[in-house]
């Protein structure tokens, strides 16, 4: 009889199709409406309104704390708009041409809308391009933090929150960079092309991997962040030198999980009543 059971099961699910467990959408971001989603993202500072101001030029991590648009960071100041936000051809362009400032647009934490399952695995995908780029960086960031507010000296996250930041490398191409591994170091390097590129970072248990355009390019490594929140751009006000910016382009943002009604059935009872 135990022969049998076993056997109805490897016909009712073989065992190909118990590897291959497919994923559904957690949160999709397609940037194909006409305007940013107030409920998602910060919208409301996106192009004006504070921006970071870090004692440590260059950096957006802190110590340091945000002001308002036309007050002095260091006897520097920004007046809006800092750029361009601009939803059009199904993808989100970011630039700008103030060279004290660029879009921040970050993800409403706390919020309505949360990006990343608080627990279990995922895979969060993204699709971009980098439309013009300097030396002065402009990234997406993926990050462990518990608030995005702006206000007081609660900086977005630190760079030991990372668990992806995509960034413009100079002329040369593409750097990616984690603190998976308990240290925030590159971890990829690019060549550049002005072409749309895959991103994925996939969390299986504590297990994550990196890949660009389908191809691993870091990991499997263990890690213990759990991301909560992304970034888009860069918060900070540039008050040592006037900035020329890294311009980018995102076409989409989304989070997979995978289906798991099959891991409540727990009796051959269960699994008749299916059928």
């Amino acid at each position: 009889m135990r022969i049998l059971i076993c056997g109805l099961i490897v016909c009712l699910f073989p065992i190909g199709s118990l590897a291959a467990v497919p994923n559904v959408l957690f949160f999709d971001e397609p940037f194909d409406g006409p305007v940013l989603d107030p409920a998602t993202w910060r919208a409301e500072i996106a192009t004006s309104g504070v921006r970071w101001c870090d004692e440590n030029p260059g950096a957006w991590e802190g110590p340091g704390y945000w002001v308002e648009e036309g007050e002095a960071c260091y006897g520097i100041a920004a007046y809006p708009p800092y750029g361009s936000a601009e939803l059009s051809g199904g993808l989100l362009h970011l630039s700008s041409t103030n060279g004290e400032a660029f879009p921040y647009v970050v993800s409403r934490l706390p919020g309505s809308v949360a990006l990343f399952p608080p627990v279990g695995d995922f895979t969060l995908s993204v699709g971009m391009r980098f439309d013009h780029i300097t030396f002065w960086g402009t990234f997406l960031v993926v990050l462990d933090t518990p608030s995005t507010e702006p206000v007081g000296s609660n900086q977005v996250g630190h760079t030991d929150d990372v668990l992806l930041m995509i960034a413009g490398d100079g002329t040369e191409g593409w750097e990616l960079y984690s603190a998976l591994d308990g240290s925030f170091d590159p971890i990829a390097f690019v060549p550049l092309g002005f072409q749309l590129r895959d991103f994925e970072l996939e969390c299986v248990g504590t297990s994550f991997t990196v890949r660009v355009d389908g191809e691993v390019v870091y990991g499997p490594v263990t890690g213990t962040l759990r991301p909560t929140a992304i970034f888009l751009g860069n918060p900070v006000l540039a008050y040592w030198y006037s900035a020329d910016w890294c311009w980018f382009s995102v076409d989409y943002i989304r989070v997979e999980v995978p289906v798991t009604a099959l891991a409540d059935v727990r009796s051959w009872g269960a699994i008749k009543a299916m059928y």
